[in-house]
């Protein structure tokens, strides 16, 4: 029984030989209209692929077409109709245009049975079974392999790298430096981050440009002689070159004053080793200490008459200097006789001590090199040399102290006045005139130890111990506190 026996509409069990009696009509062909072709398609619910293809034996039968669609002869439906035709079997044609049809009864069941033509034509293809592979190709394959996973690795570590170059680039650029410290403080230095400029500092940035124009500093001048006392060394240039400007350098020196860093922080604000800062700090502070050191700050009577306030010419119109002794504690040192040298009762730790004197408007004008905690103030005066400084001032002229400095017999040899508060008498009770007096001296007196006050809480490394690596720069970074403090002008405004 050949294909065109049988009806080709899924579901239809027609055949020629059922004895049914049906008619069955091929395919519109090739020659005829297409569209007519794949509406029958449509119609029938098939769709050509590798398991189907329309050839001139495919038919349809007619139980897909109605009375309707047929032009003369009707093929017969019912069984009275089929007895009637007595087995003769008439030629049923088509109208033109007419496609087939389901029953609903078709409809529903091919909806229920059949599957999409997506799903039937998703067929797998077959496996295929591998080719044999020699020992050649399979190490190529696996040297290939693993070159391939090397590659993926350098590319990994390149992106890596990449991005560490990036972070080190924001990290040094978040570095400390006079550049970033200058540009957060604004155009002109105004604004609320000029005090950001001023806290690392000490100083605005304005003074400190001032600061940095007047040392005239260099690369050939600022190696002091202490460090290099060979000329050909500073010719050279005391080694290889910081990787700091020396503006970045003097803003290190000065953040180690005012805020009391250790290195190892400055090492990591400023991305360098701790042995460059102690180099840095140690070659700018003698270097500081050798130009302002050099600057004449002791006056003539004449200059200090000239801006001496009402508040101490009303009581005390002959004062020349106001005096005290300060002292700064230090690290207790190993040796027994240096702790004992060096231990302050008035502290109850180790210190060193220094005489500071300041005109009666408020300027430091005497600083002196500091001695060991237990010297007493007597001796301080002795040795610390300000009675020689004093015999270039009038005779006549006075110099006010505490209580504790009993040295009128050293005044004398200079023909210079002692004011100090008075001492109590045999009775242990100051007299009225005496009281009036002490209030008088400590109403103006007051103003060296704010002075003393201003220099301790501007540089905070003379707060607390001084530790003993700085042992050999101590009386540079007193002397340099010191002068740096007149940059902030006197304390007294009149």
């Amino acid at each position: 029984m050949g294909l065109h026996d049988h009806c080709c509409v899924p579901n239809c069990n027609s055949r020629r030989d059922d004895g049914m009696m049906r008619a069955f009509h091929g395919f519109p062909e090739k020659g005829e209209n297409v569209k007519r072709k794949k509406e029958w398609l449509i119609a029938t619910k098939r769709d050509e692929g590798p398991h189907f293809r329309v050839t001139k034996e495919t038919v349809v039968c007619s139980e897909h077409f109605l009375d309707s669609d047929y032009s003369g002869a009707i093929p017969p439906r019912t069984a009275e109709e089929r007895a009637a035709a007595d087995g003769r079997r008439h030629t049923c044609r088509l109208k033109e245009g007419v496609t087939p049809h389901y029953s609903d009864a078709e409809k529903e069941k091919l909806l229920k049975t059949r599957p999409s033509p997506r799903v039937r034509s998703a067929v797998p293809p077959p496996k295929k079974k591998p080719k044999p592979v020699s020992p050649e190709q399979a190490e190529i394959d696996r040297l290939r392999a693993a070159l391939q996973q090397k590659i993926t690795e350098v590319e990994g570590l390149q992106k890596r790298c990449g991005s560490l170059e990036a972070e080190v680039k924001q990290l040094r650029g978040n570095a400390f430096s006079y550049a970033s410290l200058r540009a957060q403080s604004g155009a002109g230095g105004q604004g609320k981050q000029t005090s950001l400029f001023e806290f690392y500092t000490g100083m605005s940035a304005a003074e400190f440009d001032a600061l940095y124009q007047f040392l005239d500093v260099s690369e050939e001048n600022i190696i002091s002689p202490l460090q290099a006392p060979d000329p050909s060394a500073r010719a050279r240039g005391g080694g290889r070159p910081s990787s700091l400007s020396l503006q970045d350098q003097l803003v290190l020196v000065l953040m180690r004053l005012r805020l009391g860093l250790l290195e190892r922080d400055l090492a990591h604000r400023f991305d360098i080793s701790e042995s460059t800062v102690s180099r840095t700090f140690c070659k700018w502070i003698n270097y500081v200490y050798l130009v302002l050191g050099a600057l004449p700050i002791w006056p003539s009577w004449e200059r200090v008459a000239a801006t001496m306030p009402q508040a101490f010419k009303e009581t005390y119109p002959s004062t020349y200097i106001i005096i005290d002794a300060t002292e700064i504690q230090v690290e207790i040192p190993a040796s027994l006789s240096s702790q004992s040298q060096n231990y302050s009762d008035y502290k109850s730790h180790t210190t060193h001590k220094a005489l500071i004197g300041i005109a009666p408007n408020g300027c430091i004008t005497f600083m002196s090199e500091l001695f060991t905690g237990s010297i007493s103030d007597r001796s301080l005066v002795e040795k610390c040399g300000i009675l020689k400084q004093l015999q270039s001032v009038p005779p006549g002229k006075s110099v006010m102290a505490d209580r504790g400095f009993e040295i009128q017999d050293l005044l004398v040899r200079t023909y210079h006045i002692l004011n100090i508060p008075p001492f109590r008498g045999g009775s242990g009770v100051l007299q009225e005139k005496d009281v009036i007096a002490t209030q008088q001296i400590a109403r103006v007196r007051i103003h060296v130890e704010r002075v003393i006050g201003q220099v301790k809480r501007t540089y905070r490394i003379l707060q607390g111990a001084v530790p003993l690596s700085l042992e050999g720069s101590i009386n540079q970074i007193w002397t340099v506190c010191c002068l740096l403090t007149n940059f902030k002008g006197p304390i007294i405004n009149e």
